[in-house]
């Protein structure tokens, strides 16, 4: 339950602390370490967290809305219903986090890696994915509603249950590096509303005269 609001923590090491409760709102926390850490109710609304550490951190509930998180490490971090609302993680590596059911409405997630990360019930309505890289990534649930994903990478990406996947934005230019999973009621329901190039991406034959189209 400390209070680091607006506090100078740069380079800060506060690897394995219980800092559940904690209140960094618009803390400058650059480069600082949160290895192993337990911080959950965490609030870091409005925090700098560039290049910021939070490896294996618990961060269930954590607040980093409007936050500003480009290249910081989130590598098998739990964020369960974390807000990300409006967070700049531009470039930031969520490899193997959790983050079922967080809220990452309009947040710049563009260029960051998702390899094996679990996130069921995301919320990414309006936010940017451009080139992130979403490899054996679970996405079941998500809302996608004008996620931008121009230029984004998947391969055994789980998007089973996304029945505004078609809302989603640049699904035509999405790369494959493999098949991913589409479940029979969002084909059956979107097949005519996604591209046919996005569709043959993900591992699924169409006719000859659908794919054509």
């Amino acid at each position: 339950m400390a209070d680091f609001r607006d506090a100078t923590l740069d380079s800060a090491n506060f690897e394995g602390a219980d800092l559940s409760g904690a209140q960094f709102q618009n803390a400058n926390l650059r480069g600082a370490l949160f290895t192993d850490a337990r911080i959950l109710y965490g609030g870091f609304a409005g925090a700098r967290l560039e290049d910021a550490v939070f490896t294996r951190a618990f961060m269930h509930h954590a607040d980093l809305r409007k936050a500003s998180a480009q290249s910081a490490r989130f590598t098998w971090t739990r964020l369960t219903h974390a807000t990300l609302f409006g967070a700049r993680c531009a470039g930031a590596d969520f490899t193997g986090a959790s983050l079922r059911f967080a809220d990452c409405r309009t947040a710049d997630l563009s260029f960051t890696t998702f390899e094996f990360a679990d996130a069921p019930a995301v919320k990414l309505a309006a936010a940017s994915l451009r080139g992130a890289l979403l490899l054996s990534a679970n996405l079941d649930g998500a809302s996608l509603a004008g996620t931008d994903l121009t230029s984004a990478s998947f391969g055994r990406t789980v998007i089973t249950n996304c029945y505004d996947l078609d809302r989603a934005i640049g699904l035509a230019s999405v790369s494959h590096v493999a098949p991913s999973a589409l479940d029979v009621m969002c084909f059956v329901r979107l097949r005519d509303l996604l591209p046919a190039t996005f569709i043959a991406g993900l591992g699924i034959e169409l006719p000859a005269d659908i794919a054509t189209l």
